[in-house]
């Protein structure tokens, strides 16, 4: 699903948190993404055999297709270590997983954040123009935001202030040395970056959804600290 700006799109459709964290639940206990378990799950939730079927190809792919992200997850993180992660972290974990998954969706948090450094609140028609100067403007792109924007807010990056109007939603911590990865991890790779400063960390977009507590002496195989003069030292992929 590319746009006429040549730029992959491959989302129009919401997907609820809670199918993709049940998903991931499911994932951690069989070690399968069971998608016939997904539909019955998005049957909660959406009307429509149709519709429910394309979510859930969706939600299939969030939870397949990042395989080196998964892999980590799965090795750092059982079922029950899961469920003792708060909701607020889970969620993060299943933003990173999106935005691996359908990069709009980090274009689209990095557009949002961009905004929010100098107002703090945005409406549809910014969020429509920055988005159409990345991806051209088209009809695929307003429905893929129809579908994103729900799911961001979902996903405790933004909250809606008034109809088409956002603004940040309360911001959170990532303490847990798993979830700071992934989400360091998603920025980089997203970004077209091998490797960030360490003091970056606080200047850019990405974390303006949730702040990371990275410990450098502390990897889990996503990430790997070099020390250097400049910046605190760099931060690079694996």
């Amino acid at each position: 699903m590319n746009t006429t700006a040549g730029k992959y799109i491959g989302i129009n459709q919401r997907v609820p948190f809670k199918v993709l964290d049940q998903g991931i639940l499911s994932y951690l206990q069989t070690d399968v993404v069971n998608r016939e378990e997904l539909k019955e799950y998005l049957r909660e939730f959406t009307k429509g055999e149709n519709r429910v079927s394309k979510a859930a190809n969706y939600a299939n792919a969030i939870l397949t297709k990042p395989t080196t992200a998964l892999k980590t997850i799965k090795q750092n993180l059982n079922a029950d270590t899961y469920l003792r992660l708060s909701e607020k972290e889970r969620k993060a974990l299943v933003l990173s997983l999106v935005a691996l998954t359908y990069p709009i969706a980090y274009d689209l948090l990095v557009a949002l954040a961009t905004g929010f450094k100098v107002q703090s609140q945005i409406n549809k028609k910014f969020i429509s123009q920055k988005m159409s100067a990345i991806y051209g403007s088209n009809r695929t792109l307003d429905i893929a935001l129809d579908a994103l924007l729900p799911m961001l807010i979902e996903l405790g990056a933004i909250q809606r202030a008034k109809m088409s109007i956002y603004e940040l939603a309360p911001h959170s911590v990532l303490q847990a040395s798993i979830l700071t990865e992934l989400f360091i991890y998603t920025d980089i790779r997203l970004s077209g970056s091998k490797s960030i400063l360490l003091q970056e960390l606080t200047t850019r977009p990405w974390y303006e959804y949730y702040s990371v507590e990275y410990k450098k002496e502390i990897h889990n195989k996503l990430l790997t600290f070099s020390e250097a003069r400049i910046g605190g030292g760099y931060i690079s992929i694996s």
